[in-house]
């Protein structure tokens, strides 16, 4: 490895990573497969012990560290060649679902250019033109056959719902979003450590939750694109027969003529183009997750009390966002300050009182 790539590589681990440790997790999964939870669970669970990153792709690799000319994998293989401890986890999420809530992801910065109250007044007929038009388009990719330069994915574990793959010292993990019920489970005993499943990034959660609602339920897939999902080696890899047989006919229930009209890859190119010339809503997404990953005194004590009281059954949690702590914090001192004052006037008070009697 020549100088200036190990320096690429180095610099971009600093920058990626707030802090030093012997133990790496990358949540390196396509969009929409449920990592976000994932992440928050993980942070939230192993605190200081693992070093946690998110990551789609090299755009995002590059936007995050200012640096280019080096992959993922680059950085994953390095950690593991100095002696680092380093798992990589993908999700797989049914091609369907995960199209829908990629759709609805960029609904109103991309393909309809509106705030989501207005769309969220958009009838589903309109809706579901625009997906069909696109939806070949849509990724359906599988970083674990796709990205991790695996020759030979080994076949998914259909009675332990995971699969664990070590190549060179890495730790590849393949869970499926359906399980995500059992994901604490299955991460505990991988990790050797108590994992809480802390829900984060639901699409039913956003302003545009009831459309995505109601588009689930009344959408009518077209034959045709029941076909590509039957094709898809994705879909027969990561589930048996039975849960193919399962899947198929709940699609098959909703099913409605061919679509023919769908974009071919020079209009879906002008397409993006468009949207992206007239945006105009701004879709940065900050302090994207429950636990964005700060180790200070305050936020370490936040993440705690998370964990404990996931442990205890709740589901819903605020976001652990430093700023804010900080302010809560200032804003109980001074409440406590105030407090003090006015015991210590209150105090002086009564003493001139007493005095002033016994003057008399």
């Amino acid at each position: 490895m020549s100088n200036e790539r190990q320096y690429k590589i180095t610099s971009s681990i600093e920058k990626l990573f707030s802090s030093e440790s012997n133990n790496y997790i990358f949540i390196y999964t396509p969009p929409k497969v449920g990592s976000t939870t994932l992440v928050s669970s993980l942070r939230i669970s192993l605190g200081k012990s693992f070093n946690i990153i998110h990551i789609h792709d090299e755009v995002m690799l590059s936007v995050l560290t200012g640096i280019q000319g080096i992959s993922v994998n680059d950085i994953i293989q390095y950690l593991a060649s100095i002696g680092k401890c380093v798992y990589v986890i993908d999700v797989y999420r049914t091609p369907l679902e995960r199209k829908i809530s990629e759709f609805f992801e960029k609904i109103a910065p991309y393909h309809f250019n509106n705030n989501e109250e207005n769309i969220n007044h958009y009838s589903i007929k309109r809706i579901s033109d625009r997906f069909n038009k696109i939806f070949p388009h849509i990724e359906n990719n599988d970083h674990y056959f796709d990205k991790y330069n695996i020759d030979t994915p080994v076949q998914f574990d259909f009675e332990k719902k995971y699969t664990i793959q070590i190549l060179n010292n890495v730790s590849y993990i393949k869970l499926r979003l359906c399980d995500s019920h059992i994901w604490s489970s299955i991460l505990s005993k991988i990790l050797q450590t108590d994992i809480v499943l802390i829900t984060d990034y639901q699409t039913t959660n956003k302003k545009v939750g009831d459309l995505y609602r109601r588009f689930k339920n009344e959408y009518k897939l077209p034959e045709n694109y029941l076909n590509f999902v039957k094709s898809c080696k994705y879909f027969n890899f990561y589930y048996n027969e039975e849960e193919r047989n399962e899947y198929l006919n709940f699609w098959k229930n909703k099913i409605c003529q061919p679509f023919q009209s769908s974009y071919t890859n020079d209009e879906f190119k002008f397409y993006m183009q468009i949207c992206l010339e007239n945006q105009y809503i701004n879709d940065v997404q900050n302090e994207h997750y429950i636990d964005n990953g700060c180790f200070c005194k305050y936020c370490s004590l936040k993440r705690q009390d998370i964990y404990f009281r996931a442990k205890n059954g709740e589901t819903k949690f605020e976001k652990i966002i430093h700023t804010k702590i900080i302010n809560q914090v200032k804003e109980v001192r001074s409440q406590k300050f105030t407090q003090i004052i006015k015991a210590i006037n209150s105090n002086k008070k009564y003493l001139n009182n007493q005095f002033s009697i016994h003057l008399k």
